[in-house]
């Protein structure tokens, strides 16, 4: 039955993923902490393999400046479950990062994070081999597992760089550097998980409004590689910006066939929309499963929001204008 995932020897957990990373930068990266040059708070629903009711899971976090100190501050709180299985995931981070100037238009910031994973499990909303060995099916096992539910605590930390200028970035960080464990029924480890991501913001025209201000128009392809354990994964997009619209499209695969059977290992295409209105931005996206499990899995859906809180610049020894991060919001 299913439950038995989680009896399996030394199981290797991995982390959840959401398909707009750029959306929630905190979750993927503490240097991008402060990066946006406005304080901001956001928030990223996602609902996975909605045809077998899937992983299901959220994300918040809020980061702001400290002036004259060339840093920001961040902190995020997420929660992960299954419900079908009685399986929780909670964790949260308070985050550090320092920010400079790397030659004349190339700032840097380095990034950490510090916090906390929480790790539950039910299995009583599972079904024991004792009780298909009955006819008719016990209503209560007498398996120890069925006592109720366990849960296991660990303490985790994050490691993160971001290099960007006017138009490009290139961002590297990694989770869970000590691989670590916990238990639940028995001891489960963490493998570190490596991202890195960049992008270049092509500007196609700024066109002037009715109120004389330029509304620029533009084009970023971007990358994320990520991996974890013996995991790993590759997401190719791009994303076109007309004010205060945003499209978008990733593919998450390898787009070239490998392995003995020589098939193509892809996972999602996904497509995705948003708007800007002042301070508050909303997205939404749709992951079309494309692996051999298509029927039952079905899609993903995920919705992000944020807001903007109208704070003084970060300002560095030196520079008339503080230059913001070019990342797409989706």
């Amino acid at each position: 039955m299913a439950f038995l995932f989680f009896l399996h020897n030394g199981l290797k957990a991995q982390d959840y993923q959401y398909s707009q990373f750029y959306a929630l930068p905190l979750y993927y990266n503490p240097a991008f902490a402060g990066s946006n040059l406005d304080s901001r708070l956001t928030t990223g629903y996602r609902s996975q393999w909605t045809g077998l009711n899937g992983w299901k899971g959220w994300v918040s976090s809020f980061d702001w400046y400290l002036k004259k100190a060339s840093s920001g501050v961040g902190l995020f709180l997420s929660r992960n479950y299954l419900s079908k299985l009685g399986y929780n995931q909670t964790s949260g981070m308070l985050q550090y990062a320092y920010r400079a100037k790397l030659g004349k238009e190339v700032r840097v910031s380095f990034g950490i994070g510090l916090g906390f994973g929480q790790y539950t499990w039910n299995p009583n909303l599972g079904v024991f081999g004792d009780q298909l060995a009955r006819d008719p099916v016990l209503p209560q096992s007498i398996d120890p597992l069925a006592g109720g539910s366990i849960g296991s605590a660990l303490f985790d930390m994050q490691l993160g760089v971001l290099f960007y200028s006017k138009k490009w970035w290139a961002s590297l960080s990694g989770l869970h550097p000590h691989s670590p464990t916990y238990f639940l029924y028995k001891e489960n480890s963490l493998d570190p998980r490596i991202c890195l991501s960049g992008g270049y913001r092509f500007e196609l025209e700024k066109p002037i409004d009715y109120k004389g201000q330029e509304i620029p128009r533009s084009i970023t392809p971007a990358i994320l590689i990520r991996a974890q354990g013996p995991a790993s994964q590759l997401d190719l997009g791009v994303y076109y910006h007309r004010p205060p619209f945003v499209l978008g499209a990733w593919y998450r695969g390898l787009p070239i066939p490998t392995g003995k059977l020589n098939k193509l290992n892809q996972d999602a295409a996904t497509l995705l929309t948003g708007i800007k209105q002042n301070n508050l931005t909303i997205g939404y996206s749709y992951d079309i499963n494309l692996s051999g499990l298509t029927g039952p899995l079905r899609g993903s859906h995920e919705i992000t929001m944020t807001y903007e809180f109208n704070t003084k610049y970060l300002s560095l020894k030196g520079s008339k204008h503080p230059k913001g991060l070019p990342c797409p919001t989706f």
